[in-house]
């Protein structure tokens, strides 16, 4: 199973949309299958083109863990490791990426970022229940 980039762009402009109302700052959105490669991204209008590799990095980060960014952040603290210590340059431990699941299954990824850590959290799980659901 896979997820489908018609869903996820469908969701993604739902959440896109809804984040513009609330006037924050523009953000990137991307979203990445189970093995991590790249399958949508948007960027919202102003959003800055450096956050086009850091939303991609925080999906692709979810997926290859199989854990969201913050928890593997936990577990870089947690165990005295560095984001070197995997042999990935793609990686990163900035919170805001998400993996998602099908009957305990990963099926894919998503990454948000452009705001403070925290509100890419909020967006970002504000995503994934978007494409939850269609799943």
């Amino acid at each position: 199973m896979t997820i489908n980039s018609m869903t996820v762009a469908a969701a993604c402009l739902t959440t896109a949309n809804m984040a513009g109302q609330y006037r924050g700052k523009p953000v990137c959105f991307a979203a990445v299958d189970a093995s991590g490669a790249l399958i949508y991204l948007y960027r919202m209008d102003g959003a800055p083109e450096r956050l086009i590799n850091i939303a991609i990095g925080k999906a692709y980060t979810a997926a290859r863990m199989g854990v969201s960014t913050e928890a593997f952040k936990l577990r870089l603290l947690n165990e005295q490791l560095s984001l070197a210590d995997f042999m990935d340059e793609k990686f990163t431990s900035l919170p805001g990426g998400l993996p998602l699941f099908e009957k305990d299954q990963l099926v894919g990824a998503i990454g948000v970022s452009g705001r403070a850590l925290e509100e890419d959290v909020v967006l970002c799980r504000q995503f994934a229940e978007r494409i939850q659901i269609s799943l």
